[in-house]
């Protein structure tokens, strides 16, 4: 019932398989399998499962400054079923799904285009490597845009704000004070230069302050950036 095309969907998902067998393996339904007697793309699900959690992950860990619980609800809410169903509708790959002879094309579940865009990452992985897989995921996936503002702590909003102007840089100098044991100082620098200062009773929360007075004066932000 399909009309699987190769040509068209590695030009939908800007990649050129060498092994042309694993990208029909990446569209091959358990009900086409069991049908035909050939491998289905459940395997492939496994692997694409676990790479898609892991790029997520690090994107996440490597992008922002915050704790774990909150990076676990921000990577749960990428990988979904929903999302990923929605990518693969959006860009319509479920026409070349092969599916049992029983199958209308109004049957293809979300879960199952779920699968197929997993079965992809590891079909791309085991043809390439992991990093065309992480091309693949983050062509269709934003993580950065995927995070709400209100989510982040100032600290982060800063850092995201400064990485915004190629080749600004962002330095915290965090220091005890000494005639006030347990109580912590911290300076934020924008390109070598002094914007914000800011007490706490941790480095962490020092620095988050401070982050919070840099980003209090937008105007003042502005001509650090430029």
């Amino acid at each position: 019932m399909s009309n699987f095309d190769e040509k068209k969907i590695e030009k939908i998902i800007h990649y050129g398989f060498k092994d042309k067998n694993l990208l029909k393996l990446a569209f091959t339904h358990s009900s086409f399998a069991n049908q035909t007697g050939t491998a289905s793309s459940e395997r492939l699900e496994f692997l694409g499962d676990s790479i898609l959690s892991f790029l997520i992950a690090e994107d996440l860990y490597s992008k922002f400054d915050v704790e774990e619980g909150k990076m676990s609800k921000w990577r749960a809410k990428m990988v979904n079923s929903d999302n990923l169903a929605n990518i693969i509708t959006a860009l319509s790959l479920d026409d070349f799904l092969l599916v049992g002879k029983s199958f209308a094309k109004n049957a293809i579940s979300q879960s199952m285009k779920e699968d197929l865009f997993e079965s992809l990452i590891g079909a791309i992985y085991l043809d390439s490597s992991m990093d065309k897989a992480k091309r693949f995921v983050f062509r269709f996936i934003n993580t950065t845009s995927s995070v709400k503002k209100k989510d982040l702590d100032f600290k982060t909003q800063l850092q995201e704000r400064v990485q915004q102007v190629k080749g600004s840089t962002l330095v915290y100098f965090t220091y005890g004070l000494p005639n006030d044991p347990g109580t912590y100082c911290a300076e934020v620098y924008i390109n070598d230069i002094f914007v914000a200062r800011s007490t706490a009773q941790s480095k962490k929360q020092a620095q988050i302050d401070c982050a919070k007075v840099a980003l209090s004066d937008e105007e003042k932000l502005e001509k650090f950036l430029k």
